[in-house]
């Protein structure tokens, strides 16, 4: 049965998401398709076992991920690891931006967030 890594996209026109084959992945990694030292950070590319007909490579764009924080290459590596066949395994997003408390004053109870965290978005992507 085929397996699916749905990779959500954010201000691509007529395209909510994309699927990708899992069974045709044969590695992930940061960086553009060219050249992987070119925009690590907000690049990251999928490539396609030899032998099959159509494209080799899949590039998508991201909002970068948190520094210190899981990457998107480790969100695409869970995706792809955590699909127990036959169903989608939706990429998860990494955080981009941590929240913000508010200053302790020791007051036991709830922390109050005065700024939302905010999580990389796919903005992106590129058949070669």
């Amino acid at each position: 049965m085929a397996k699916f890594l749905k990779i959500p996209l954010t201000g691509v026109a007529n395209t909510p998401e994309i699927l990708v084959d899992m069974d045709r992945i044969m590695a992930v990694r940061p960086g553009e398709d060219g050249n992987p030292a070119t925009n690590p950070t907000t690049e990251t590319t999928i490539l396609f076992g030899s032998g099959n007909a159509g494209f080799n490579t899949l590039q998508i764009t991201h909002t970068p991920a948190l520094v210190g924080g899981p990457s998107v290459l480790e969100s695409f590596n869970a995706a792809i690891a955590a699909n127990p066949g036959g169903v989608v395994s939706t990429l998860g997003s990494p955080v981009a931006t941590a929240q913000v408390p508010a200053a302790q004053s020791g007051a036991q109870g709830r922390t109050v967030v005065t700024t939302p965290a905010t999580y990389v978005t796919y903005t992106d992507f590129l058949f070669a």
